[in-house]
């Protein structure tokens, strides 16, 4: 198998799911981009940029007692 530098990894499944976070990262890995429906709407490193950026206030950490 030779390796081809422009797939993504949706173009290896037909399902990618998962919950709660997994789910998140499912859906925009699952994503397409805009500009280019074949190509995913976001890379790993972006992903992880999202999460470094917004999962403090997605995943707030504070009690309700």
């Amino acid at each position: 198998m030779s390796k081809d530098e422009k797939a993504a990894l949706a173009d290896y499944f037909d399902v990618i799911a998962g919950t709660s976070t997994g789910g998140l990262i499912a859906a925009m890995l699952a994503a397409p981009n805009f500009n280019d429906t074949s190509r995913p709407a976001f890379s790993a490193d972006e992903i992880l940029q999202f999460y470094l950026d917004f999962g403090p206030s997605i995943f707030n950490q504070t009690s309700a007692m």
